[in-house]
C-alpha cells in the first residue's frame, strides 16, 4: 500500500498526538513504570522500529518534555521518514495506535474537479451537516 506524503504525515502526527498525553501520565506516575504503561508500550515499539540515532534522540527528548512543540515536531518528522522508508510500518503503527486506544483520527480525502460553477463539500466523522446553495 502506497500512501501519499500528506497521509503519512497525518499518521505520524496521530502517533505523536497519542503519545504525548500517555507520556505525561507516565511522568506523573514516575517513569520507573513507563515500561508497564500504554505509553511505555507504544514508546518502546516506536523506539525499536525507529533505529536511526536522530530518531532515538527525538524520542528521548519527547519523553523528557512531551509538551515541547519542537520535540513533537522532531518525532513527527522522524516517524514520517520511517513510514516512507519502511512501508510495512504503516500497518504496524495503525495497529499500535489501535492497541493503545488511540486509533489514528486522520482521514485522507481527494477531490478532482473540473468545469465551472462547481459546488463541493467533503466531510468526515459523524454529526456533520452540509448545506450548499
Amino acid at each position: 500500500m502506497t500512501l501519499d506524503p500528506a497521509t503519512l504525515s497525518a499518521l505520524a502526527a496521530s502517533a505523536v498526538t497519542a503519545l504525548v498525553p500517555l507520556l505525561e501520565k507516565a511522568a506523573a506516575k514516575g517513569f520507573e513504570k513507563l515500561g508497564e504503561s500504554t505509553a511505555g508500550t507504544l514508546f518502546e515499539k516506536l523506539k525499536n522500529r525507529l533505529t536511526k540515532a536522530s530518531a532515538q534522540e527525538a524520542l528521548e527528548d519527547l519523553a523528557k518534555d512531551p509538551q515541547d512543540p519542537t520535540n513533537q515536531d522532531l518525532v513527527k518528522g522522524q516517524i514520517t521518514k520511517a513510514l516512507k522508508d519502511q512501508p510495512e510500518l504503516v500497518a504496524e503503527l495503525q495497529a499500535w495506535l489501535k492497541e493503545a486506544g488511540a486509533e489514528a483520527p486522520w482521514v485522507s480525502q481527494v477531490m478532482h474537479v473540473s468545469g465551472d460553477v462547481n459546488k463541493l463539500a467533503q466531510v468526515s466523522g459523524s454529526g456533520n451537516a452540509v448545506h450548499i446553495s
